[in-house]
Formats: C-alpha cells, sequence, structure tokens
C-alpha cells in the first residue's frame, strides 16, 4: 500500500485515457452494426463518466482521508470539461463520429451520480476496509 501513495492518481488516470480511446477511435469495441436500443449509447457515455469521477472521489478519498469540496468541485467541472472537449474532437475528426449535444449532457449527468455515489459510499467502504484483516496485512507491507 505504502509504494501506490508515490503516483496517487494512478486509476484515475487509467479511466481517463481509456475514455479517451474510446472516444476518439474510430469503431473501438466493433460494434458498428450491433443495435441494443434507442439512447444506448447515452447510457454509456453516463457509465463512463460515472465511472471517471467515481474512481475520481476513491483517490481523493484514500490520499487525504475525507472529502474536500473545493477538490470535489474540480473533479466534475474537470471531467465535465473533458467530456466537451471528447465530444468537439469527435466533431473535428473525419472517421465516422460526430460530436453530439446529448452526448454531452449524459456525460455531465453521468459525472454528477459518479460524485453523488462516491460521497455517499466511499467514506462507508473505508470504514469497512480499515476494520478488516486485510487491511492490517496490506499496510505492514514494506
Amino acid at each position: 500500500m505504502k509504494k501506490f501513495r508515490i503516483f496517487p492518481y494512478i486509476p484515475t488516470l487509467v479511466v481517463l485515457a481509456v475514455i479517451a480511446y474510446l472516444s476518439l477511435a474510430e469503431d473501438p469495441v466493433h460494434a458498428r452494426g450491433f443495435r441494443l436500443f434507442e439512447g444506448a449509447d447515452k447510457l454509456v457515455h453516463g457509465c463512463m463518466y460515472l465511472g471517471l469521477v467515481y474512481v475520481g472521489c476513491y483517490d481523493l478519498f484514500r490520499i487525504s482521508g475525507c472529502f474536500v469540496a473545493s477538490k470535489l468541485l474540480w473533479l466534475v467541472c474537470g471531467a465535465v470539461a473533458w467530456g466537451g472537449l471528447m465530444e468537439l474532437l469527435q466533431g473535428a475528426m473525419t472517421m465516422g463520429r460526430s460530436a453530439d449535444w446529448y452526448d454531452f449532457w449524459a456525460n455531465s449527468c453521468g459525472a454528477v451520480l459518479g460524485l453523488l455515489l462516491g460521497v455517499y459510499t466511499l467514506p462507508r467502504l473505508f470504514r469497512r476496509y480499515k476494520k478488516s484483516w486485510l487491511f492490517q496485512l496490506l499496510d505492514n507491507v514494506d
């Protein structure tokens, strides 16, 4: 656990890189002919940004042990700005993808839901984890 503190935001940066790849690649999961239902794309956008902000909340809480409102605000604003940038880049690139305002709103809603979920669940999960035998074992490993 102590070595992981050297690079504290690695999980958030990994999720950010995955979102960038999924947003900018031509057909990242090879699903052009696969249709679920109308609006499934918006659900995927919301889930991606919910995951981004949730992992960001995890990193913030893991590092400081509590939530700071200003850092949470920066996290959500950064995720919304990142979603807007991805949509603008999709519109600017000529690879068969297009920018969509509804995707941007789905990204923003997912970011806000990720914040609410992270602030509500992470303190409870960390409290439960600190009481576990696994935490005691990993905390003593150099």
